[in-house]
């Protein structure tokens, strides 16, 4: 099956996404005793597929922010910790539905998570607001991935337990180390706010604190979403947008497309081709901030969030996962 792939970024801490910051505010990097990437990875230049100048260091070891490695999951009407204005990511997978509050994902970037023995990986970048999910099996071995402590692009850079590799969390690609070119298959996750989504899912499950011992609330990155100010350099600057600008990602094979979310909110639907197949873009009852992407074809297909039937539901008001059609299976 083509990898389709709909990314989720969220840094307006509402019911949105958020595209990667785009320009720097010249703030020195933080100096720390550990050299992360040169003593615990033992990374030189001719090993790593980025400039080592813009991989920057964010923390003073590597897993300092740990990942969560056995989660725990609740059903909906016993959940008492969470706000309805609460954000989280959704993963819908192997006939099971998934939510992971983001006010946890701050605090810990990844967790490791099966569905029905199939590994996968969740991931969350708070500085640059993306929410992915991958499967986690490489060369058929399941592995496990933490936080390294290094950021590029200010956004995430992952490693895997099993080789020490370094990804990029927003491609999903490997740039260093052993698995250096490959590529992790994602899954489509969406976002809403609890509220909505407790509503609309009851049978679902959702993450547990993973930590006894951490205050999850108030948010540990303050107002850095609302601001102009960026935690890191980065590459590119586009001075169109304002950098916290709300943008969806679609990626079709190897191309891929951004669409400005204000602009989509005030069409209510897009249809657009992207290599060679028809798709519409659609927003959902939702909040009117979750965007499901349809791939129009005779016969249904994976879509970013849910194809129904292989009709297209063109409605803005369509509710993602209607409780009457139940839960698709993806990435089969």
């Amino acid at each position: 099956m083509r990898n389709r792939f709909f990314f989720v970024f969220s840094l307006l801490v509402l019911l949105t996404v958020a595209i990667r910051a785009q320009a720097q505010d010249g703030s020195s990097p933080r100096a720390y005793p550990v050299q992360i990437l040169a003593e615990t990875f033992g990374f030189v230049q001719s090993d790593v597929d980025v400039k080592l100048e813009t991989i920057f260091q964010g923390c003073a070891q590597r897993d300092c922010i740990r990942s969560v490695d056995a989660p725990v999951f609740n059903p909906v009407d016993s959940v008492d910790y969470l706000s309805d204005d609460d954000p989280l990511l959704s993963l819908a997978y192997r006939n099971r539905l998934r939510a992971y509050p983001t006010r946890f994902l701050d605090r810990h970037e990844i967790v490791n998570d099966e569905f029905d023995g199939v590994p996968v990986v969740v991931t969350y970048c708070p500085l640059c607001g993306s929410g992915l999910a991958f499967l986690r099996t490489l060369d058929g071995q399941t592995v496990e991935f933490g936080v390294s402590g290094l950021l590029h692009n200010n956004d995430l850079i992952m490693y895997d337990r099993a080789s020490n590799s370094l990804w990029q969390q927003i491609t999903g690609t490997a740039f260093a180390g052993p698995k250096r070119g490959a590529i992790l298959q994602g899954l489509p996750v969406t976002i809403s706010e609890w509220g909505d989504w407790k509503a609309a899912h009851p049978e679902a499950e959702v993450l547990d604190p993973p930590e006894k011992g951490i205050q999850y609330f108030p948010n540990p990155y303050g107002s850095y979403a609302q601001s102009e100010r960026l935690m890191f350099p980065v590459k590119l600057q586009d001075a169109r947008l304002h950098r916290k600008r709300v943008i969806y990602g679609i990626k079709v094979g190897q191309q891929a497309i951004a669409v400005d979310a204000q602009w989509l909110q005030s069409q209510g639907n897009w249809a657009y081709e992207l290599d060679g197949k028809q798709y519409v873009a659609v927003l959902s009852g939702m909040g009117g901030d979750v965007t499901g992407v349809f791939h129009l074809e005779p016969k249904g297909g994976m879509l970013w969030v849910f194809a129904i039937d292989g009709k297209l539901h063109d409605s803005p008001k369509w509710n993602i996962v209607p409780k009457e059609r139940g839960l698709p299976t993806f990435g089969e």
